[in-house]
């Protein structure tokens, strides 16, 4: 085991130029193996695997926003570096992702995950392990599954605002009867919040922060597969792309789930507590190259303390795609997709922390609703691992006591694996 590693590494240098030689052919050098789109492999047997791949997600966006000055901007969405693999027994597995674009306003450094998994049980259908380090969440479909196979050129502002979160914590991840009717689940203990849209005031938020007092956030999430497994035999569903690619058949293939998130946090205005809970209700199916994606999003947030008040936001999303059939000798594959979400806060006055609509990606505002219909042209050269995106959304936002505006937003996605 000792010259395993050290070896393998040294094969890697001396065998990348025959790997890069190959053109659009896997190819395979003293353990190593190299795929278009998949990056590179290391098969060291029960003792040692590795993968690197990256991803560059490069977007434009035009925002023509009411009353405002409209915006026009290039920006690297994603840049992303993934070592994944498996080290002293296929049961002990890891995850190092970083992202070189990945900084912001609450001190997140270029760590998107790094953890170690244990699968304590495993079987030739099921498996359950216990997860530590820095992952997703875990609550919410669309936000669990990887953003390199999104229909969409971004996820949805519901999405946005009540998940799509990363944390530091311990997880117990399960998949059961994998092969016939998959049961997954996750069971979290988190340092942060689950929702990404919670605004700066609120203290438990950000993917590398620390738990500001004793009170742990924690999520609970299931999903089954009614009409047999969807999630490609994988543990959990965090692997899953959009859209439905099978060639062989087109049976009905979908997935039902409910999360539940509790989040512990203060509000940096009161200096109360903040506590919370969240309820994700989702589905996805696949059909004759058709796919549908809905959730429903119901929150409560109670602020503790002498000013006590509740803000109970809610926020839905359904979307739908179709994949058309390759035409003729063209390398393109065309993807079309419509979308419609909606977040709705009340009048409660929580603290500058619970800001739903300023999180959420591309809205601004504190209370009140907003509302979106995207419609997306998906160019996929070779599936969602090189893709162009060109979505154009109409957003109209109705803040809280102040007059609304009607936005218009065009996206142009540009992704490449490698």
């Amino acid at each position: 085991m000792s010259k395993l590693i050290p070896n393998g590494l040294l094969a890697v240098v001396v065998s990348s130029s025959l790997l890069l030689a190959q053109g659009d052919k896997p190819a395979t050098a003293a353990g190593w193996s190299a795929k278009p789109g998949s990056g590179l492999s290391y098969d060291g047997g029960d003792a040692f695997g590795l993968k690197w791949s990256n991803r560059l997600q490069v977007h434009w966006t035009f925002s023509n926003i009411e009353n405002a000055a409209d915006t026009n901007t290039f920006n690297i969405r994603r840049a992303r570096t993934n070592l994944t693999g498996h080290v002293f027994n296929k049961n002990v597995m890891y995850a190092l992702i970083l992202d070189g674009t990945d900084s912001g306003d609450e001190g997140d450094g270029n760590i998107k995950q790094a953890w170690g998994q244990w699968n304590f049980s495993k079987s030739e259908d099921s498996a359950v392990g216990l997860r530590v380090g820095q992952a997703k969440t875990m609550f919410g479909l669309e936000a669990t599954t990887s953003s390199a196979g999104l229909w969409f050129v971004e996820r949805s502002s519901a999405s946005r605002a009540f998940a799509d979160s990363y944390s530091r914590g311990a997880w117990i991840n399960g998949g059961l009867m994998m092969k016939d009717r998959p049961l997954r689940f996750a069971i979290g203990a988190m340092n942060t919040d689950a929702a990404n849209g919670l605004g700066a005031g609120y203290t438990d938020r950000g993917e590398e922060a620390a738990n500001s007092d004793n009170e742990l956030s924690y999520v609970l999430a299931a999903n089954i597969d009614p009409m047999g497994d969807f999630g490609n035999g994988k543990q959990t569903l965090e692997s899953n792309r959009q859209g439905d690619w099978r060639t062989d058949n087109n049976d009905l293939k979908g997935t039902i789930g409910v999360g539940i998130a509790l989040g512990n946090g203060v509000d940096t205005a009161t200096g109360s507590d903040v506590e919370s809970t969240s309820i994700n209700l989702n589905t996805a199916w696949t059909v004759n190259r058709f796919n549908i994606m809905g959730e429903y999003f119901m929150r409560t947030d109670d602020l503790q303390g002498a000013t006590q008040d509740e803000e109970e936001p809610t926020g839905f999303a359904i979307s739908l795609g179709y994949l058309l059939e390759k035409s003729g000798d063209s390398a393109i594959q065309w993807g079309l997709g419509i979308r419609f979400n909606m977040i709705e806060t009340d009048e409660g006055t929580v603290g500058s922390g619970v800001d739903y609509l300023t999180g959420a990606q591309g809205i601004g505002g504190t209370d009140g609703e907003a509302s979106e219909i995207s419609f997306v042209a998906n160019a996929f050269y070779h599936g969602h691992q090189c893709k162009t995106q060109i979505e154009y959304t109409l957003q109209d936002v109705e803040p809280t006591g102040t007059g609304g505006t009607t936005n218009h937003i065009l996206r142009v996605g540009f992704q490449l694996e490698f």
